[in-house]
């Protein structure tokens, strides 16, 4: 309720008053929300002490999690305005790496699950290749309060998304790859005792199945994606080339190294932008992050 609250009251405020203003205002307001958020704060820190390894300084640390709070809140500042930027502005404000590698991922007629990480701002990147005229279907998970979902999914219905709840099951991702259109997929989400182990870092942790199992049982092609900010408040999203994976037959064991062969691909953006990466719940399991703690 409270970011219903805080989004209704960011889209009212930002009708008469500029972007560039509001760019400043999230310093400020990540500034004290990192100073008020001790929960927030310790489970970023951690993430990125994993991600940059153990020789940084705490200093660094600091300044790389400030950056990520700062660059979160203004990524729900251009989610928030986004319904109302023209389509124009969106295509001005996202260039592509690899953008071939879209078409050729449909080729084979099986559809295509994009992978990416909670970095940059990739609602932005969809409503820019959907403008681009290819459908897009992107697996959201559903918020606990109902207000707060039907504010944050209608915005991406607006953009052109055909949202998929993942709730819901598996027929209606299925269903996008039989029409060979593209899955959106963002794949780091913190999953306790599920999901499969990989190397994520410096240490093992989980990570959801559900791409690789996808992609193994429909024959659709998995091509990792990224999206970071540039100092102008421009985005470059990049695609990579199809995942290139030869099935040994034993699913899990296919599931678990297809897995890993993503986040392999995945991991150089996160690591070369350490400061754009918006995980603010623990990603690795605990006794990794107390070991994680004991280190300078």
């Amino acid at each position: 309720m409270i970011l219903y609250v805080l989004g209704s009251i960011i889209r009212l405020v930002f009708r008469v008053v500029s972007i560039r203003f509001g760019y400043a205002l999230a310093y400020v307001i990540s500034y004290i929300g990192y100073l008020v958020w001790p929960r927030g704060r310790k489970c970023i820190r951690e993430n990125l002490r994993h991600v940059v390894g153990n020789n940084a300084s705490k200093k660094e640390i600091d300044r790389l999690a400030k950056g990520a709070l700062r660059n979160y809140c203004k990524y729900l500042l251009d989610f928030v305005c986004l319904p109302a930027t023209k389509p124009e502005e969106i295509m001005k404000r996202v260039a592509f790496q690899g953008w071939e590698n879209l078409g050729k991922a449909l080729e084979e007629g099986k559809g295509c699950i994009l992978v990416g990480l909670h970095q940059g701002n990739w609602e932005l990147t969809v409503a820019a290749v959907v403008l681009n005229k290819y459908p897009l279907n992107v697996i959201v998970e559903s918020f606990d309060s109902a207000k707060l979902d039907e504010f944050v999914q209608s915005r991406r219905r607006r953009l052109g998304m055909n949202v998929v709840a993942i709730e819901k099951g598996i027929g209606g991702m299925v269903e996008a790859l039989r029409r060979n259109e593209h899955l959106v997929l963002l794949i780091d989400s913190p999953n306790a005792g599920k999901g499969v182990e990989v190397r994520f870092g410096d240490a093992v942790t989980r990570m959801p199945r559900g791409a690789a199992t996808l992609a193994l049982k429909t024959g659709a092609k998995i091509v990792p994606m990224a999206s970071v900010r540039r100092p102008d408040n421009t985005f470059l999203t990049s695609f990579g080339e199809c995942i290139s994976f030869e099935p040994s037959g034993t699913l899990s064991k296919d599931i678990r190294e297809l897995t890993q062969t993503v986040m392999n691909s995945l991991e150089p953006y996160i690591k070369q932008y350490p400061d754009q990466y918006y995980m603010f719940r623990c990603m690795w399991p605990k006794a990794t992050r107390d070991n994680c703690s004991k280190q300078p």
